[in-house]
This record gives structure tokens, sequence and C-alpha cells, in this order.
């Protein structure tokens, strides 16, 4: 047994040698150069490779931030401060980096502020600010809830305050345009990429509204499709994949809904499901956040999913992630999901896939029905849930 004695020494003798280090680490540092904080700084010159890791970091929400990294060796590139739940996404040009964020007077309290920002892409600086209405989504960072039009012109914004609008920024004027009421009752933002400037959201009855703004981003005309969906029976998640001429809505069900674009309404193709009957006994469902992505020139869809789903799966992470061909609608692969939460394809000449578990993200070779892993970036986030890439601009 020890004794009072003997602990309260070794208690002692821990003390001094703790002191005695730091004292021999102290007189170590001053031997060392000062460091100096210098700017001017820019990334490497091919973005091709470049990876957006929003972050809302659950505890500290008033503290989110853009971490920004090199795809091809997984090296860390830098950050921007997004201040409370902020968002972002790359202009269409790839040069701008666009962010929307909200700051109050106390950082927890007082006047609200809502803003857009611009940020450099090259060298992560600051350039301006743009004064919205402080009415935007205090939501988590799905995509469909801060978008630009095909063309690039307008940033489209989803607003709750709590009723439902979106805000209209014009970025080659960098003021913001309007706020448009007529789309209450309906939620989130799709751009149209048939279309330089209209956007679709969907509404409570399970309808698509469309929405074409002029050259002076005010809302130009509007067009109501019928039902796409059950609300009840078979409710989708809000963001689609969208191709060229087709958006793919999947349901909480595992039901895929096509919406044609190439006529000049909106139509519908019949629903078709990712499950078969293997599946459906195992109660396989779709789930996640950013759960579902497309590529173009594959044909292929990428979706997170896992079994035994059953009410208030929806957001669960995946067990698998299951591939499909989008001409035949058939799987064509399923690999592990490794947990993720959301995915994204990185366009280009040779297309990746990337996927998040909120920490940490995956870059998989979709060159072949089957995703292969090449490298994960560990610590990419603190608690993510959404991951982009730079947009494909031609470059290498």
């Amino acid at each position: 047994m020890l004794t009072k004695s003997w602990r309260q020494s070794g208690k002692a003798g821990l003390i001094a040698g703790v002191l005695l280090w730091s004292c021999l680490g102290l007189a170590q540092a001053q031997n060392l150069p000062v460091e100096k904080l210098t700017g001017g700084h820019s990334l490497p010159a091919d973005a091709s490779q470049r990876i957006y890791v929003m972050d809302a970091v659950f505890g500290h929400l008033t503290d989110s931030r853009l971490n920004v990294f090199d795809g091809a060796n997984g090296k860390f590139l830098g950050m921007i401060p997004t201040s409370f739940n902020g968002h972002a996404q790359i202009s269409k040009d790839g040069k701008d980096i666009y962010v929307t964020t909200t700051y109050f007077e106390r950082v927890t309290r007082g006047k609200r502020s809502d803003v857009i920002e611009v940020w450099d892409g090259s060298t992560l600086a600051f350039k301006k600010e743009i004064a919205i209405p402080p009415k935007r989504a205090g939501a988590l960072n799905y995509d469909s809830l801060f978008r630009q039009t095909t063309d690039g012109q307008f940033i489209l914004l989803q607003n709750a305050s709590p009723a439902a609008s979106i805000s209209v920024v014009d970025m080659k004027k960098s003021e913001f345009t309007t706020e448009i009421t007529a789309s209450a009752g309906c939620w989130s933002i799709i751009p149209l990429p048939n279309k330089p400037r209209s956007f679709a959201t969907i509404c409570g009855d399970g309808a698509l509204l469309t929405m074409n703004l002029g050259e002076d981003g005010k809302l130009a005309s509007q067009h109501r499709t019928k039902a796409l969906f059950s609300v009840p029976d078979d409710p989708i998640f809000i963001t689609p994949g969208i191709l060229p001429d087709s958006l793919r809505f999947i349901s909480f069900y595992g039901n895929v809904y096509t919406v044609d674009l190439k006529g000049a309404e909106m139509s519908f193709e019949p629903v078709w499901s990712l499950l078969d009957e293997a599946d459906k006994k195992g109660g396989w469902v779709p789930g996640g956040y950013n759960l579902m992505t497309v590529e173009p020139k594959s044909q292929r869809m990428y979706v997170l999913m896992h079994p035994e789903g059953k009410e208030g799966s929806h957001k669960n992470p995946a067990a698998e992630m299951w591939v499909y061909d989008l001409q035949t609608k058939k799987r064509v692969a399923r690999v592990p999901g490794r947990d993720v939460l959301s995915m994204a394809v990185a366009p280009g000449k040779t297309p990746r896939l990337l996927t998040l578990d909120g920490g940490n993200v995956n870059i998989y070779d979709i060159s072949a029905a089957e995703p292969k892993l090449l490298r994960t970036i560990e610590g990419a986030g603190e608690s993510a849930l959404q991951v982009f890439a730079q947009p494909y601009t031609g470059a290498k």
C-alpha cells in the first residue's frame, strides 16, 4: 500500500519534472526564428482536382467553415470561414467561391445580417459582400438550398421566415434583385440544365413549380405540373440527380421518379424501383443527406442504402452504395457504404465520385461500373454533410 507521504512526494516530483521540461522547451523555443504571417499566397494553378468540404461543425455552428483539399494527394490547401451555419458553392467559371451566411452583432444574439460573400478561388481571399434580406433558411447543407442559375448570372437562395420564399441575387451587378414569394408552400431550388435562368421547386402537394427569370432577374413566368409523387405514401428526397435532359428523384421507399426536360414543359416517365424482391425483404431503403448523384457521361446513378429501414431512418448512414445503369434501370454494382452520409460527382475528363461520412472524404475511380476506392482524406471536417468539386471548365 502507498503511504500518504509517498504519494505527496511522488506528486511533487512529477510537478518538478513537468516544470523542468517546460523550461527546457521554452529555452529551445527562444532559439527558433519568429514566424511571420504573410499574404499574397495562391493555391496551385491546376484547380481541376480541388475538393471542397462544407463543415457545419455542429458543436459550434457560429464557426462553420469551407475546407479545401487537393484530391490528387489529399493535401489540405486552406479554408474559408463561413460564420453561422454557412453554405457555399463555386462560380460557374471556377474563379470565385460564393458563401451565404448570417452574422449577429453579439455572435449569438443582436441584430441579424444575412449576406452573400464572394471569395477569390485562387487565393481564398475575401473580395466583397452583398446584403440580402435576413431570411435565409437556417438549414443544414443540402445541395438544393443555395444554387446558381445555369448561366451563372443569378444566385438563388432558399428562405424561411418561416414562410418559404427564394432570394435572387444578380452577380453581374453585385446586388440583391428580388424575393420570389410565389414559391410559398414549396421547398428546394433545382436549376434546369437546359434553360439559362429557370429552376424548379418541390411543392407540398407533390407537384413541381417551374419559375423562369427575365434578364433583370425578376420572375417572368411560372408553370405548375401535376403531382409527381404522393406526399403521404412515397415522399421524395429534395435533391435530384441532374442530367442534361432530365431530373432523377429518389423516394424514401426506393422508387425513382424521372422528370423529362426535353419538351416545352416537363413530363414524367413511368416510376421504377431500386429494389428487387430480396431487397424488399431485407428492408433496404435509401438514406443520408445528399444521398444520390448521377454521372452524365456513363449514365450511371449512385445511391446510399441501408437495410432494415423504418420510419425515421431516412438519414441513416450508408451500409452499401448501389450503382445503377440509367439506360437499363438495372443495378450494376454494390460496394461497402463506409457509413457515408453524402456524395457528389467530381466532373472532368476522368470523373470521380466523392463520398463523405461527416469527417472523412473517400475518392473513387468510376471509370468502370464498380467504383474503385483511390484514397481517403481523413479529418476533412468535424461534422460535415456536403462535399463538392471544382466545376469542369475544359481545363486540365
